[in-house]
């Protein structure tokens, strides 16, 4: 029998007319079990389920649209009905060539499976209810009028407090903002790493994450569940610590269709219910598994968003690497991020290039998306470059010209190195060039532990540290000296896309910075076959410095790398035109 501990999870993303995609977790083989979240969590949420069963199971843990990786649905209604969603699964399963399958669904994902049920039930060949139940809307009304807070990005940062407040409080109290005795819960709080993985698909969700998590609470009810028309059934799990609602469904009477499941108090009592259901009534008769499923798709789009870049994970040595493509035409752009950051810190170039050029932009290992882990002990800046030569070898023959930042830029180096063949040319931004006062005060200061505690706090220093990289170079130094010249561009969205993403990779980013400081890339630059430029785009925290550099790196240099300082503009057409250029050779002027 397979262990839990060694199945192997793939992650994979189909996408929907319109381009949209939705994301999903598969392991086994067998009959499809179809797993379905509570909101506004995602698929990471059914690991445990989907280890159990993949012994003898095709297990795919599938995004809801709007929460984990899966895009909103189309048109991103504010306040959608949850049979609104009900479609998006229907094209998933035509994508992935499922014709009738096992739905399990827990909390907003039960009352999805039974919607579903419901209304396809020549698709489900057995529908699973977890943690549903039947709650008057009187009561419902009472209990929600301030479950939901606002959690839109405030400058002061203090929305990701609310954030925390609440999903460490969802395992004290039920409902999670009444605190009073009579509704606390008698269970141990998890550990900071756990409610801060929790909290991230919060973040994941953004300020809309009551899309579906609000009509998931009206739709639980007896008179809707009660129609199903297929085989299906309740667990009644004692670990559960308000049970109330299960058993109100219960005493209202199920149809002979149900199976109530009880379970005892632990996860694996949980687990073993439905997995030996399974295997009894579903899985002697069910229908085997499409052989192979489908990758993203290959299709345009047309928007100039970079989340209309198509996603996908590519495998390498320690995991998989989440992937952002756009087709194009000539050779390949290869987008490489800074330390602290994830693809998604590219965009503007990635908008720039998109339908002028092939592009790619990758996750490293250990940041954003991607699940790869490399070695740190051979060197983290050497394992980047090994894990995005690997990616090359998958997604692109020939070479590519390279854009980086920060730490991609000796990520670039050091893949020019390894590999000289693959890589055409190097546009470097904001290369890790510094004297000796700000190597030393950046190898003290520079990146402070962002491990989740207890209380929150580290959310606040993740958010100070973004903010202030906007306000002072380097941020630990406030001081009239230090300020960056220009607005300081303290739009909260967009410091919530960089500290989400600082948060993602929070163990890297002591290590990266560590190695960063030590990587002697104006050594390495020297000699690199192929054009290099330095530059810097206009906007960014570091653009005042491009002259700082030229007395740090030309005593070093032969004639193989331009040191004039490029300035490129902030976004637009204006960017297009200068990346394109500098791309195809043409010099761009400060």
């Amino acid at each position: 029998m397979m262990s839990s501990d060694t199945v192997q999870v793939l992650r994979a993303f189909v996408t929907l007319a319109g381009g949209r995609q939705m994301h999903y977790r598969r392991a086994g083989a067998g009959p499809v079990v179809l797993l379905l979240h509570p909101s506004p969590q995602s698929s990471a949420f059914s690991l445990p389920m989907l280890r159990r069963l993949a012994a003898n199971f095709t297990v795919i843990a599938v995004d809801t649209p709007g929460y984990g990786l899966s895009e909103p649905l189309s048109g991103d209604p504010a306040t959608p009905a949850l049979a609104d969603y009900l479609p998006a699964f229907v094209e998933f399963m035509d994508a992935m060539g499922l014709r009738r399958v096992a739905f399990y669904g827990n909390a907003t994902g039960a009352e999805i499976a039974q919607l579903f049920a419901f209304a396809h039930p020549e698709r489900v060949a057995l529908c699973m209810l977890d943690t549903a139940g039947h709650k008057e809307d009187a009561d419902l009304d009472a209990m929600l009028g301030d479950y939901f807070p606002d959690v839109t990005p405030r400058r002061d940062g203090g929305h990701l407090l609310t954030h925390w407040d609440m999903v460490r409080s969802l395992s004290l109290f039920s409902p999670w903002q009444k605190t009073d005795a009579a509704h606390q819960l008698p269970v141990d709080l998890p550990p900071p790493r756990a409610i801060h993985a929790k909290m991230l698909d919060y973040l994941r969700a953004g300020a809309n994450y009551p899309a579906a998590y609000r009509p998931a609470f009206y739709t639980a009810k007896h008179a809707l569940i009660s129609r199903i028309p297929v085989p299906a059934t309740l667990t009644r799990w004692e670990g559960k610590p308000d049970l109330s609602e299960v058993d109100e469904l219960i005493a209202r009477g199920l149809p002979s269709n149900f199976t109530v499941l009880r379970a005892g108090p632990t996860l694996d009592d949980r687990l073993g219910a439905s997995e030996r259901h399974l295997l009894q009534h579903y899985r002697p008769t069910a229908e085997p598994a499409r052989a192979s499923p489908p990758q993203s798709s290959t299709g345009s789009r047309s928007s100039g968003d970079v989340r209309r870049a198509l996603r996908e994970f590519i495998p390498v040595s320690g995991g998989e690497l989440l992937v952002r493509r756009s087709a194009g035409p000539g050779r390949p752009v290869l987008l490489l991020h800074d330390a602290g950051s994830s693809s998604r810190g590219m965009c503007s170039f990635l908008e720039a290039l998109q339908g002028k050029r092939a592009v790619l932009a990758a996750d490293f290992p250990g940041c954003g998306e991607s699940t790869a882990s490399v070695d740190s002990g051979a060197g983290l800046i050497a394992g980047y470059a090994r894990a995005v030569g690997e990616l090359l070898d998958q997604v692109a023959t020939g070479p590519v010209d390279v854009v980086a930042r920060g730490l991609g830029c000796a990520v670039a180096v050091e893949l020019s190195r390894q590999l000289p063949q693959r890589v055409n040319s190097r546009f470097l931004l904001s290369p890790p060039l510094y004297d000796a006062r700000d190597g030393a005060d950046l190898a003290r200061l520079g990146s402070p532990d962002l491990s989740p505690r207890w209380d929150g706090s580290h959310l606040v220093t993740a958010w100070s540290v973004v903010r202030d990289a906007r306000l002072f170079w380097p941020f630990f130094r406030r001081e009239r000296a230090a300020i960056i010249p220009g607005d300081a561009r303290l739009d909260p969205s967009l410091l919530q896309q960089d500290v989400e993403d600082l948060l993602l990779g929070f163990e890297a980013w002591p290590l990266q910075w560590r190695e960063l400081l030590e990587y002697p890339l104006a050594d390495h630059l020297a000699g690199l076959p192929g054009p290099t430029l330095l530059g810097e785009q206009a906007g960014t925290p570091t653009a005042h410095r491009v002259a700082a550099w030229v007395p740090l790196i030309t005593p070093r240099l032969g004639g193989s790398c331009s040191v004039a300082p490029a300035l490129l503009p902030a976004g637009g057409r204006a960017l297009q035109d200068a990346l394109l250029g500098l791309l195809a050779g043409r010099a761009t002027s400060p």
